[in-house]
Formats: structure tokens, sequence, C-alpha cells
């Protein structure tokens, strides 16, 4: 069963929240700054340069590592589903993610067209295929709250 209270996401999940505090006090300082300064002032170049050096606290294969468990533990799920597809360079931050928050397994149930690059990359940052399964997924779409039976590949982390 998913932990609810895992303390690597709830981390993330707290940068993420402090970072788009930080965006919007900044969004709001432009606001004054143009209105006390105006356009050309040095204090809005010096904003722009602030803003641009603001980075997003962790990569965005962790952010959906994130999203990933979020999502499962609100489908009622017993493990983490992934069902989005993964770039190539969000792969490693994915499985590592995962790993930092204790996951063992996952299963993967995207079904795009480029599922075998995904496959191809899980195996070359050390997860091991367990192999087909069906997972049960809990959603509510326009008040149906029936249980979908779900195809997948589970991973093991290890």
């Amino acid at each position: 069963m998913l932990n609810p209270n895992n303390t690597y996401f709830a981390e993330l999940k707290r940068l993420g929240h402090e970072f788009e505090a930080a965006r919007v006090e900044r969004k709001n300082r432009k606001q004054q700054i143009i209105d006390t300064y105006g356009w050309e002032s040095d204090e809005l170049k010096a904003w722009y340069e602030e803003d641009q050096a603001a980075v997003f606290p962790f990569p965005q294969g962790a952010c959906k590592a994130y999203r990933a468990w979020a999502q499962s533990l609100s489908r009622k799920e017993n493990e983490v589903e992934m069902d989005d597809f993964l770039w190539e360079k969000e792969v490693t931050d994915f499985i590592d993610a995962l790993r930092k928050a204790g996951i063992e397994t996952f299963v993967y149930t995207n079904q795009s067209t480029a599922v075998m690059e995904n496959l191809h990359q899980f195996a070359a940052a050390g997860c091991t295929m367990q192999g087909l399964c069906t997972i049960t997924r809990h959603e509510s779409r326009w008040g149906d709250e029936e249980p979908a039976e779900i195809m997948g590949i589970r991973f093991s982390l290890n």
C-alpha cells in the first residue's frame, strides 16, 4: 500500500509550494517596480535578472514522480502508477526520485506510440521488468466512481 505520508514527496511538495509563492511575490514586485520606477528602470532590469535566475528546485522527472505518486494515492491504488510518457532527459530523475522516496515498484500504464523507448530507458536506469499486470484504478469522472482495470507493466527499482 502507498504511504500517504511519504517524507521525500512531502519535501518536494513543500519546495514546490515555496517556489510558487516566491514566483507570485516576484510577479507582484515587478508591477510595483513598474509603477514606481518605470519600464526603463535599473530596478526592472535587475528584476528580470532575478526572475531569469529563479530555477524550479527539482527536475521535471522528479515532478512526474511526485505527480504519479499523488495521483496513485487519489486513485486509491496500491502502488505508484505512471501513466505519462517520460522524455529521455526525465527518466533518470524519475527513477532516482522514486528510489529516494523508498518506492520499490511502479506500474507503467502509458499507451503512447513511444512506450518502447521508456521501457528500454527504465532498464538502462537499473529497473527490472517484472511482467505484465493489471491494476485497479478508482477515478471519479462525471460522478461515476466505478473502478477500472488498467493494463500495465510492473517494474522493480532494485
